[in-house]
Formats: structure tokens, sequence, C-alpha cells
């Protein structure tokens, strides 16, 4: 008998979904049933600069309106903030770490900011801190990962230069929580995940976590199924962007829907399934 397929609608509450937003979860909840997968929905809410209450609750009525329905994880907003927010689960996080270390990863603390790897260029440790032995201190330093040269990962037919691509990718930030890559490794190898949906965008992230999975004994993330689907862009060719909603809520009407829908339909044909 083989294994039962896990899926998960993984939204961060940093501004209201826009029309790619809700054609992503309807590929999701759809590919879901093709697969015969169980769907499970995680907010990422690790970032509590960014989140808002009002965000939170427009994930829940996107998916009621989409008529989506999951498993496993928060019901509603007051379900979420009781149960399910990852921002309560920062020593857990930081646990992990350790089991990164014990890996034999490359793991250093860097005073460096973001200025001061742009002003080099690039996206290795712009000082000498891989040599310095700084600590990880919260406002001072970040814990970088540095990834070999020539480290490369074959993802969706491409073959993903991880060194060129993240450099030395951070993983835990300057003012103390975990990254999305660290975080959402974790999340996914908690929650059984099998098959990810997500845009093309995220293409290299997607190679990233398939390296680091092994390393956080996420063995069945590593040979997980990774689908990257097109990009809803606006009528001049651009990305959406959760920005340009910053008034409200995307319209969701019944035509709305039907145009999600559509779209999600046409895309899971053009990927095969």
């Amino acid at each position: 008998m083989s294994a039962a397929r896990v899926t998960r609608i993984a939204p961060t509450p940093s501004g209201y979904l826009h029309l790619g937003n809700a054609v992503n979860f309807a590929l999701i909840a759809l590919l879901a049933s093709r697969w015969d997968a169980e769907s499970v929905v995680r907010i990422d809410d690790m970032d509590s600069s960014r989140s808002r209450s009002e965000y939170v609750d427009d994930i829940f009525a996107t998916l009621e309106w989409l008529e989506i329905e999951w498993a496993k994880g928060p019901r509603d907003r007051a379900d979420f903030e009781r149960e399910f927010t990852m921002a309560a689960r920062i020593d857990y996080y930081r646990s992990q770490l350790d089991v990164l270390d014990a890996s034999g990863l490359e793991l250093f603390a860097c005073a460096c900011s973001r200025a001061d790897l742009a002003a080099k260029g690039g996206l290795r440790c712009a000082g000498e801190c891989r040599s310095a032995g700084l600590d990880l201190a919260t406002d001072q330093t970040a814990l970088r990962l540095h990834i070999p040269d020539g480290t490369t990962v074959e993802m969706s037919g491409q073959s993903i230069d991880l060194a060129a691509a993240h450099g030395d990718v951070v993983l835990w930030r300057r003012d103390g929580v975990p990254a999305y890559h660290l975080a959402s490794v974790i999340e996914d190898r908690d929650l059984g995940i099998t098959d990810i949906v997500r845009g093309a965008d995220l293409l290299e992230s997607s190679a990233l976590h398939v390296w680091l999975a092994p390393h956080l004994g996420a063995d069945d993330l590593a040979r997980a199924n990774f689908v990257h689907h097109a990009l809803v862009m606006d009528d001049s060719g651009a990305k959406l962007s959760k920005s340009q909603l910053a008034s409200g809520p995307l319209e969701r009407t019944q035509k709305t829907r039907d145009d999600v829908r559509q779209r999600a339909a046409e895309l899971a044909d053009g990927l095969g399934y």
C-alpha cells in the first residue's frame, strides 16, 4: 500500500491576497483532488512586523470563497492564534539549528548587513565572519549557511546552482527569528508533506529546501514532488504583488471565482496533471 500523499497551502499574512494567490490556492486544491492527497493549511507568520490580523482573516475568507476544504490546520483566525501560529515556536526552531550543525554543514554568525553584501556585489559574507567565531546575538548577528561553490540541485528539469542563487544564505535572522528557508523545511518535515505546488519564482527556494532537507532529518521532503507553475501577471506583464492591494482584499465575486478556477484548471492541464 502506497504512503498517503499530503500537500499544503502555505500563505504568508503580509498583505491581502491577490489573484495569483487565489489561483495558487485553487490549483493546489485541484491537484490534491486528482492525486487523492490530503490538504493542510499552514500560515507562515514568522515575520511579525508584516503580519496583520486582517490579512489572516483574508486568507480564511478566500479559502471559504473558493470552497476549498482541508484536513489539517487552523479553521479560523482564533484557532490559528491559539494553536497554529509559527511565531510561538521560536525556541523549537532554534533547537533545530543543533541538528543542522551536527550534520556537518558550515554555519557561522555574521555581522554583515545587506548593504555590506550589496557593496561587495554578491551574496557571500562581505567580511571575515566565517573565521571570526562570532556569537549569534539578536540585533548584532545573523546565522548564515555557507553553500560550497559548485553545489547544484536538479529541479523541474533545471540544474540550479545553489551557491550562485543563495550565496551564504541566512537561516536565522538578525532580529532573532528563523528565516523562511529554515522554518519552511522544518514545517514541511513535521507535516509529512509529499507534494508542494508553488509559483515558478520559487524554483531556487525549492532547490535549496531539497538540499537542506536531509540535513534536518527530512529525507522524505528531499524526495517530494515539487510542481512549479506559471505566475499570474498583471496587464503590463509584471508579477502581481500583495502591496498592490493595500486598500483592501481581492473582489470575491462569482465571476472572479470562475476565472480563478478556469486559470487553475488550465495550469493543471498544462502541467500534465
